[in-house]
């Protein structure tokens, strides 16, 4: 059982599929941060753009608009922050501000940006998508064409940062979730099964995401604002998998019950 890093969603968004709307106002944005600081998180998670299918396209200069007030606020506070975007001129915004990780759902594929990247000393959350480029869109997958081709991915990625000069020690795997790895839900449960493999196989820090994730709904019939329950359990499982950090919408939930487990056991 190991005890993972939490990372707080914060979606300063009109579209997202789980909360979106409920953000996107600065003053809600900033309170619902240290609202889920006081929760347990370690490290919040602003996203500005929204990545589900039916997401409308926000362009860089609105994303930075969204994000400078509310990162400028939990950075006088000394807050852990991460931003969540695929287009390189707001990871230049990032990277400018000194921010402690990127998350890219493209898994950093613009060449451009690279030697930025390398003189700064951010954390990179290198996810990987069937769909490799843009937002979750929706596409049949075989679950182990699935798993194997991610781990080509990754392979071929983390070669291509090492090369333009950028350390094995600020690389963290994100293996997608949900319709990042298909609409069949059991692509998704393949590759928690395998979450162990590809932890030891390539023996970097692993995040997942599966908060109020489609395939939860599959798996229990629920609609996104009641997979709380399905939520919580597959981080638990997460957790025991040895999983580095888990990036949750439900803080606390979490937090509690890494609480009672390391406890007990």
């Amino acid at each position: 059982m190991s005890t993972p890093k939490i990372l707080g969603v914060i979606n300063i968004t009109d579209d997202s599929f789980s909360d979106g709307g409920l953000y996107l106002d600065t003053n809600k944005a900033i309170e619902k941060s240290l609202q889920l600081m006081e929760d347990g998180a370690d490290i919040l998670d602003l996203g500005a753009a929204s990545s589900n299918t039916e997401t409308k396209e926000v362009k860089p200069q609105e994303e930075i608009n969204r994000l400078k007030p509310v990162v400028n606020s939990l950075l006088q506070q000394n807050i852990p922050i991460s931003i969540d975007t695929f287009k390189p001129e707001v990871q230049k915004y990032a990277l400018k501000n000194n921010l402690h990780y990127l998350n890219d759902i493209q898994g950093f594929p613009h060449a451009e940006i690279y030697s930025d990247l390398a003189e700064s000393n951010c954390k990179l959350i290198i996810m990987h998508s069937v769909q490799r480029f843009g937002p979750a869109t929706i596409v049949e997958t075989e679950p182990e064409k699935v798993f194997k081709g991610m781990v080509t991915f990754f392979i071929e990625r983390i070669k291509a940062l090492q090369n333009s000069g950028i350390s094995l020690e600020r690389m963290i795997l994100d293996p997608g979730m949900g319709n990042f790895l298909g609409s069949n839900p059991e692509s998704s449960i393949y590759v928690l099964k395998n979450i162990k493999q590809l932890k030891e196989y390539f023996k970097l820090p692993i995040l997942v995401g599966v908060s109020r994730k489609s395939f939860l709904g599959d798996i229990t019939n629920r609609k996104v604002n009641e997979r709380g329950p399905a939520t919580l359990g597959a981080e638990i499982y997460l957790s025991y998998m040895g999983v580095d950090y888990i990036r949750t919408h439900d803080v606390r939930a979490l937090n509690d019950a890494l609480k009672v487990i390391n406890t007990l056991i």
